[in-house]
């Protein structure tokens, strides 16, 4: 071995050697107190099962104003969507067909769109065909009202205001159907 691979690796050695583990230990434990805090925080913050829905009003794509409260007693979807998602893009044909099929049985979907244009969205929602109420959140305000983490994100309202539901990522038309199953249900008890 060459003397230089040597006194490279007695360097190295050196350099750990100077710090000490508890440093290192106290590093770790505090980095390790902030996720745990965040995680805490976010999960409480977080409408679960069995809580009250937060109300809003927010201005839909058409420009009127809509209110979570003007569809007390229906089966409510809210959906976090943007059109740069893939998988968002992917389930609103599947969400705007179950909304067709089952509007009339009382089911409602919000899409709330994450902070992108009229400009952007408008082309998307035409060439989707999506007949119900797009929600512009230009400012983010809804996003973190409902502590969205990622897209897609479905929030599920029963009639009393009730969060059932909440789905993390893409929905298939089986899911879907089962969540608004569970609304429609919990209804009419």
């Amino acid at each position: 071995m060459s003397k230089s691979k040597r006194s490279n690796k007695g360097v190295y050695r050196k350099r750990t050697q100077d710090k000490p583990i508890w440093k290192q230990s106290i590093f770790w434990i505090v980095a390790g107190l902030a996720v745990a805090a965040a995680f805490f925080f976010v999960t409480l913050a977080s409408p679960a099962g069995g809580d009250q829905a937060p109300s809003f009003e927010a201005v839909a794509l058409t420009g009127d104003t809509i209110n979570l409260s003007d569809y007390e007693g229906q089966v409510v979807m809210l959906n976090f969507w943007a059109t740069w998602c893939p998988p968002c893009r992917a389930e609103m044909p599947a969400i705007q067909s179950a909304y067709s099929e089952r509007h009339d049985e009382g089911f409602m979907v919000l899409a709330i769109n994450a902070s992108e244009s009229a400009e952007t969205i408008a082309p998307f929602v035409q060439m989707i065909g999506m007949e119900f109420p797009v929600l512009m959140d230009l400012s983010g305000r809804l996003q973190r009202q409902f502590t969205i983490q990622s897209y897609p994100t479905s929030i599920f309202i029963d009639g009393t205001g009730q969060v059932y539901a909440q789905h993390s990522g893409m929905l298939n038309e089986t899911q879907l159907q089962d969540y608004i199953d569970q609304g429609i249900a919990r209804n009419e008890t």
